[in-house]
């Protein structure tokens, strides 16, 4: 009866390691190995089952800690990864302050309160709806990108 209980354990454990490929969550591999180390030990040395399980699912906490959960870079996607890029205009902008620019390979509504005209360093400040807002940059010694 205790093999049963042993194979049925890391058959769970193993069920939630790939559960979180399919559903990311916090500490499923955590759990996962706890319950797959007891599953193992419990065929081969029961009495250390419990504490060894207990240390592998700890060990994968502070495993994921540091490797995953404690990475805090803000990663952007969409427009705002452009906020704050200084740029070259390539285009004047017409009568309503608009324009059809391409930053890195991407096409962008690019918009302003203020004229610009081809040639001026801007910088992009923010976002409304689908246009970058740009405005233009009052020292000129600021580098591009």
């Amino acid at each position: 009866m205790g093999y049963y209980i042993g194979y049925l354990l890391i058959l769970t454990g193993l069920f939630i390691i790939l559960l979180e490929s399919i559903l990311p969550g916090l500490y499923f591999p955590a759990v996962g190995i706890a319950l797959t180390i007891y599953g193992v030990m419990l065929l081969y040395a029961p009495s250390l089952a419990l504490p060894l399980a207990l240390l592998a699912g700890i060990v994968t906490v502070v495993i994921l800690q540091i490797t995953v959960y404690r990475v805090k870079e803000d990663i952007k996607i969409g427009p705002e990864k452009f906020i704050g890029r200084v740029i070259v205009l390539p285009v004047d902008l017409d009568e309503n302050g608009q324009a059809l620019i391409t930053i890195d390979n991407e096409k962008w509504h690019i918009k302003s309160r203020e004229p610009l005209k081809k040639g001026d360093l801007v910088k992009i400040v923010g976002v409304e709806g689908v246009c970058l807002v740009v405005e233009k940059v009052k020292d000129q010694s600021t580098t591009t990108s």
